[in-house]
Formats: C-alpha cells, sequence, structure tokens
C-alpha cells in the first residue's frame, strides 16, 4: 500500500501511540481488502459504543486510545450506548451507568460529538462524493444512498481509527466502480407502505447487490430512512439507489436482473397478530426519530388521554431533551416514554412485554434476535393506537 510521508510518519509513531495503532488498524484492514493507498475522510461516526455490547474488553480498547493520546482529527460523532441519562422514561434498564460513562467520558475527551445517535446526518449532512467513515449500518446505508456520501460498512475499531487518523482505506464503496447497481426492485400494488420495515427486511434477507428501489421515491423522509435500516440490519447492505434521490454521478446503474415483491413475500416479517389484553410496548425511533417524526407522534397524540394497553417508547438524540424541551414536555404529557441517546437494540429494558409494535423493520429484526421477543410491524398510526386506543 501506498502511504504519504504524514501517514508513513504517523505508522512510524511520531504522532504518538493511539495514532500509530489507529493507522495500523488502517493499514492492514486495507491490505486484505486490496486497497492501494488511504482516502482522506471529513466525517466519522463510532458505533460499537454501547457497553451492553462491547463489555469490559471494548471499554478498554476506547480507553487506551484515550489514555494514549488518542484524538479526532476530523468531525466527529457518536452512537447510541446504553443508558439513558435524560431520566424521562422507565422502560430501558440503566444499571451500567457507570461503566457507560466511563466510555463515554474517553469518547468526550477525545472530540468526539457526544450526539449518542444512529443519524448523524441530521448534524451534518453529508455533501455528494464526500468521503466518510461511519459505523452504524443504517446510517452508512442512508448516506450513500440519499446522501451520496462515500463510505463503507465500517466496525466501531475502523471508525475510531480513521477518527483518530483522518484516514481510511480506498475500497469498496470508496470506489466509483463498486457503486454499481444491478438489481432492480419493484412492490405489488397491494404492499401498504405502513409496513415498508418489513420490505426492508426482504430485501436484505433475500438480495445480496446493490439495489435500485425506484418505489423509494414516493416515500416521505421517515420512511426512506426505515426501508433502508431495515435492508441494512437483515443483510449486508450499505447502499441502495433511488431514481431522482441518489444524487448523480455516486453510482452506475446497470441492472442484470428484475424483482417484483409481492404481500405473501414481506408477511413472515410483519409478525403475528397478537391476541387481545397483550402487554404492549409500542416503539418509534430506531432509526432515532427526528424532529418531523416526533411533531407527528404528538399530533396524533392529541385525540388520547394516558395510555391504555401499555407504554409507548420514543428513542430520540442525546440533546433533543433540550433543544426541543417543550415538544418533549408536550409528549411526556400524554405518557410518552423518551429515551434519549440510547434504544433497545444496544441497551437492556427492565421488564418483558408480551409483544412490541413498531414501524421499524430494524427493531423487529434485532429485538427479535437479542431479547427473543414477540414483534409486529406496522404504521405509525397503528403504533400509538396499540397503546393509546
Amino acid at each position: 500500500m501506498y502511504l504519504t510521508p504524514e501517514q508513513e510518519a504517523m505508522l512510524k509513531g511520531e504522532y504518538g501511540w493511539s495514532t500509530a495503532k489507529a493507522m495500523e488498524i488502517i493499514v492492514k484492514v486495507g491490505e486484505s481488502l486490496g486497497a492501494e493507498n488511504l482516502v482522506k475522510i471529513v466525517h466519522a461516526h463510532i458505533s460499537g459504543v454501547s457497553f451492553s455490547n462491547i463489555g469490559e474488553h471494548g471499554a478498554r480498547f476506547i480507553r487506551d486510545f484515550y489514555e494514549k493520546g488518542g484524538r479526532a482529527r476530523v468531525y466527529t460523532t457518536i452512537n447510541p450506548g446504553c443508558v439513558d441519562y435524560s431520566g424521562l422514561q422507565s422502560i430501558i434498564d440503566n444499571s451500567l451507568i457507570n461503566a457507560q460513562k466511563d466510555i463515554d467520558n474517553a469518547l468526550a475527551k477525545m472530540g468526539f460529538n457526544p450526539v449518542f445517535t444512529c443519524i448523524p446526518y441530521w448534524y451534518r449532512p453529508p455533501s455528494p462524493g464526500e468521503h466518510l467513515a461511519w459505523g452504524e449500518s443504517s446510517a452508512v446505508i442512508f448516506a450513500n444512498t440519499f446522501y451520496g456520501g462515500y463510505t463503507n460498512r465500517e466496525g466501531g475499531p475502523i471508525a475510531l481509527a480513521a477518527a483518530i487518523t483522518g484516514y481510511t482505506y480506498n475500497a469498496g464503496l470508496h470506489l466509483s466502480e463498486n457503486r454499481r447497481a444491478t438489481v432492480l426492485v419493484t412492490t405489488a400494488p397491494d404492499i401498504d407502505r405502513q409496513v415498508i420495515g418489513a420490505v426492508g427486511l426482504w430485501i436484505g434477507d433475500n438480495i445480496r447487490e446493490i439495489t435500485v428501489i425506484p418505489f423509494a421515491k414516493h416515500l416521505t423522509f421517515p420512511e426512506l430512512k426505515i426501508l433502508l435500516a431495515s435492508m441494512a440490519a437483515s443483510g449486508s447492505h450499505a447502499m441502495s439507489v433511488v431514481p431522482g434521490l441518489t444524487p448523480r454521478g455516486t453510482y452506475i446503474e446497470e441492472i442484470e436482473e428484475k424483482i417484483v415483491i409481492e404481500k405473501n413475500d414481506i408477511d413472515k416479517y410483519i409478525g403475528d397478530e397478537y391476541p387481545r389484553g397483550s402487554s404492549v410496548l409500542g416503539y418509534v425511533g430506531c432509526p432515532h426519530t427526528t424532529l418531523m417524526e416526533l411533531m407527528e407522534v404528538a399530533r396524533l397524540l392529541e385525540r388520547y388521554g394516558s395510555p391504555r394497553k401499555g407504554r409507548l417508547l420514543l428513542t430520540i438524540p442525546a440533546e433533543y431533551t433540550e433543544r426541543y424541551r417543550l415538544l418533549i414536555n408536550r409528549l411526556k404529557s400524554k405518557g410518552v416514554e423518551i429515551a434519549a441517546g440510547t434504544c433497545p437494540v444496544v441497551s437492556r429494558l427492565r421488564k418483558k412485554y408480551d409483544v412490541v409494535v413498531t414501524n421499524s423493520g430494524k427493531a423487529a429484526f434485532y429485538l427479535r434476535k437479542i431479547h427473543g421477543l414477540k414483534v409486529r410491524i406496522t404504521g405509525l398510526r397503528e403504533v400509538i393506537e396499540s397503546v393509546y386506543a
């Protein structure tokens, strides 16, 4: 692999242990993937920061980089951890708060922005053709598809190393020839957009190539976010092409196969009906809710009083509790549980519900897999009705 004089100096330790170790990680991974050189990035997003996922060994890895001088060289954001610092909910277990604080403090002292969210594009939208080093599968696929950013689907250590050096390996989706969409996917007319998360799970589970998904052009921003996150959850997808939305010049379209998704294809991903009297956890916020979604939830709740059949949980970026305080208070007055800077996918739940009702395919995938929960995918309005009506 060719390295510039600056990159060579980093690797040799002239910038300190942390930078040398970070560069070593990037070079080794890049060489294993056949990268000929490194590429400069403008934004890193660090996943793998939840103590409930990475444990003490992962926490030690992060602390080592901080204690030995590692600092961010580029704009860097952080994925959700496993605790809620806001005190606005009673669903997520905060028993690991001290261990999570140690991780969060080390990351903040390295100069990483403590947004604790899986939607880093909400803070700094990528420009077409920009090189990024992002962990968090839902963010990666959204960056490549909607914004035309160039990022691979990185693991937490690689994203951390890229943040410290300012570089990543020039392979995969950083190369234009690898951003080639070959499968055209359409949906049958009787598929309701309310279960778009289930459509995403089917695509991720059944297709390996980069897809062209023209039906996604008609989705709202939140619906597109849910679709893409679901594709990335059940499969290895890091990019798709939405004609008219994906910036031109950031992909190559060469259709080799056409697939139509039928309604019966997605039934098993939607999940079974649940009996009356079940204890219900309604869940919205995977990926984290945008302001648009919070306002829509507040609007839909206007006709209801307190929850009748369970609880409604919203997960949001950490700073929303201050930035949108009046809206948050309005939601709390309706009995909504609000978790800031975390989510059930990377944390523990205090109790087990009979069923989780959500609009998110990604949440359904991981709550079934990690927590062994029964999950039903439906639209936002139906999620709220499942708890309040």
